[in-house]
């Protein structure tokens, strides 16, 4: 494991912790985004993991950017710096493992967009989400404007883009931005007992499964359930569902190979 400056991870019980380290408020640098490719390309390697989960240190998931580089940025600049946020959050969400956010605190601008490009998302009562980048002169440029009003009603992410309000967690969960709200504290806690819970299934048609919803989403409904059916019938070349069957005719927890 490298020495890193921004962030960290730790695995244990088949579960990888990464942790953003960036006071004071943990900003999405470039040094974070490559930081946190370096460890999803490590984590690859790693077959006994089964899940990940992203969270920050301190009073932050992730506030925003780092604001003082936008001041130098040209066009190409702030395209070239989009498309590199949007390539790791990309590597993130298309990562073979579930990876959950555990939502600390604030998820502000590229927090909010990092955590929506996770599965699923776990926050703290106290965590604060929003797009607020209207409010100084730019708009969302690492998925904020394609994620958001593909997770919540349109009309309500419009909203959030638009007036750059910050809502609580309870708000976030009520429209769909936050999956599962819990007392401060807990978010990470509640993130692990999910994971051990997941791993409880096959890792093989754990992995199916997500990538045949995250494909599946970009495609027609005719072609997605094309899609789903082809990875349906790839499974029954496993070892995991003759376990699975089995198990389940015998009246007895499944154990799982993983192949």
């Amino acid at each position: 494991m490298m020495d890193r400056k921004y962030v960290t991870y730790a695995v244990e019980d088949n579960i990888a912790v990464i942790t953003m380290d960036n006071p004071p408020v943990n900003a999405l640098s470039m040094g974070v985004v490559r930081e946190l490719e370096e460890i999803l390309e490590e984590l690859k390697e790693d077959n006994s993991l089964r899940v990940v989960i992203l969270t920050g240190k301190g009073k932050s998931f992730v506030a925003g950017a780092d604001m003082k580089v936008f001041l130098n940025f040209d066009r190409k600049q702030g395209e070239h710096y989009a498309l590199a946020v949007t390539d790791m959050q990309r590597k993130l969400e298309e990562f073979d493992l579930p990876v959950i956010a555990a939502i600390n605190g604030y998820a502000l601008g590229g927090g909010c967009e990092l955590a929506m490009a996770c599965d699923i998302r776990i926050a703290s009562d106290k965590a604060i989400f929003g797009q607020p980048e209207l409010k100084i002169g730019v708009i969302p440029g690492a998925g904020g404007t394609q994620r958001l009003p593909r997770l919540i009603p349109l009309g309500k992410a419009k909203k959030l883009i638009y007036t750059g309000d910050h809502i609580s967690a309870a708000e976030a969960e009520r429209i769909g931005l936050a999956d599962q709200v819990v007392p401060a504290g807990q978010e990470l806690s509640e993130a692990i007992n999910l994971a051990k819970k997941i791993i409880q299934t096959s890792p093989v048609a754990l992995r199916f499964a997500k990538k045949a919803v995250n494909r599946g989403l970009q495609m027609s409904l005719n072609d997605a359930l094309q899609f789903e059916a082809v990875l349906f019938g790839e499974v029954f070349e496993t070892e995991d569902v003759q376990e699975g069957v089995n198990a389940f005719l015998q009246k007895r927890d499944p154990v799982f190979k993983g192949r």
